[in-house]
């Protein structure tokens, strides 16, 4: 399988590399990105050798922990040997150490070292698009319009705008576009004076001449516990009467909305996540990753967009003897550090993250890191070791038209992602 984007970057910028992937495939650019894309029981080597050959763009994820990767060099020198574009997406103020200046020093970069970091994915995503190559031209120039436009930013990878396909789709002569125009008028009022007729025949039968909502609702609703489960079409709507007496009576007013919420979700199943984790999505509201729980939620009436709930990400923390470092991670199992830019001993002070981002630890137990706030605590003091909890991670993302895989990113910029797996037996 061919990608776009090879995205190469230090470990330590793991997170980092996570939302640029994240961005550049929400904006429909195929990335390959260690270790997600290593298939299982391939040599790394072999596995970075193949898609460098098939990519078309190397995004270097840029900082000092890439000056002084062993790597990283080697996978730009692959890359300009094979006459990939070599895009440098720089996130700390440091200049190309001698193995990699000689490679990227003429090459312009991207800066991306002030925050939003959102915005600077958007710059990369436009950017990337542009460096690919144009694809082959379509039947429909409407189409190809609709994709490679600015529209990509909030449409699905690979979906072009309804507006724009409508566009492509209807263009037709002139004389064809009237007569289509003719029929569906003449349709359009025949449908409308059935709905009518139909309208005034239901208010003639209705005692009293109205029809009281929850009695004329004939909606069959799944149960709560998923013991009764809808029959009809994609929305779980059927034509079989309420038996909910509650509901019959007025006490218990149901909606098709309120029907299609309580059908089976099309994101419940089983998941292999981006980092390899099975993850289990039940209809009860949680999802179960390993040790962790989660709720989740739809946030759509499409059944597309979701939110993840985590439980709070704590850091646990060791402060290097000279007091100038700190490094550790969290119980998920992202990697943590910082370098001090004030204060002279334990936690209290400022640092400044492997993102980028200062962090002000304060003596009252608190601390600030740009929006977030969230508490530290001290372990163990003569060792140096901390922990901060931080804010509840929540996942924003996306389901897929074909309901086979989930996209999206976490308000802490780790994008997020995963795979259905079939069979599933826990859902």
């Amino acid at each position: 399988m061919s990608f776009d984007v090879f995205i190469s970057y230090a470990s330590k910028d793991k997170t980092v590399a996570d939302a640029v992937c994240a961005r550049l495939e929400s904006a429909g650019i195929r990335c390959w990105i260690a270790p997600r894309d290593v298939l299982a029981g391939t040599p790394y080597g072999v596995a970075i050798i193949e898609a460098i050959h098939t990519a078309k763009v190397m995004v270097l994820v840029f900082s000092s922990n890439a000056n002084s990767s062993g790597h990283i060099p080697k996978e730009v020198e692959r890359a300009v040997s094979k006459g990939l574009a070599i895009l440098p997406f720089r996130i700390e103020d440091v200049a190309p150490g001698k193995s990699l200046d000689y490679f990227i020093g003429s090459v312009h970069w991207l800066d991306a070292m002030t925050q939003p970091m959102e915005k600077h994915l958007d710059a990369l995503a436009a950017t990337v698009h542009k460096l690919l190559p144009s694809p082959a031209q379509p039947e429909e120039p409407g189409v190809l319009a609709a994709q490679t436009s600015g529209t990509w930013q909030r449409n699905a990878p690979g979906v072009a705008p309804a507006a724009a396909v409508r566009s492509a789709t209807y263009r037709e002569s002139s004389h064809a576009a009237s007569s289509n125009r003719i029929w569906i008028g003449v349709a359009a009022v025949a449908l409308l004076a059935a709905i009518v007729m139909g309208f005034m025949l239901h208010r003639s039968g209705s005692e009293g001449g109205v029809t009281s909502p929850s009695a004329a609702n004939t909606t069959s609703v799944s149960s709560p516990s998923g013991d009764e489960r809808p029959t009809g079409g994609a929305t779980g709507v059927t034509t079989a009467p309420i038996r909910d007496p509650g509901a019959a009576a007025g006490s218990g007013k149901q909606s098709l909305a309120a029907a299609a919420a309580s059908s089976t979700d099309p994101i419940i199943g089983c998941y292999q996540w981006f980092n390899n984790a099975p993850v289990v999505i039940r209809s009860d509201g949680t999802m179960v990753a390993g040790p962790f729980t989660a709720r989740w939620r739809s946030v759509s009436a499409e059944r597309r967009a979701y939110t993840f709930t985590w439980p709070e990400a704590t850091d646990t923390v060791t402060i290097s003897p000279d007091q100038r470092s700190l490094s550790g991670g969290n119980q998920y199992g992202y990697p943590t550090s910082g370098t001090r830019l004030g204060g002279t001993n334990g936690l209290v002070g400022i640092w400044r993250w492997a993102n980028g981002v200062p962090l002000t630890a304060s003596p009252d137990g608190s601390f600030t890191a740009a929006t977030f706030r969230g508490r530290w605590q001290a372990s163990d003091v003569s060792r140096g070791l901390y922990t901060l909890t931080w804010p509840n991670p929540v996942d924003s993302v996306t389901l897929s038209a074909d309901h086979s895989r989930i996209s999206g990113m976490n308000q802490y910029g780790v994008a997020i992602s995963g795979v259905r797996t079939e069979p599933c037996s826990e859902n």
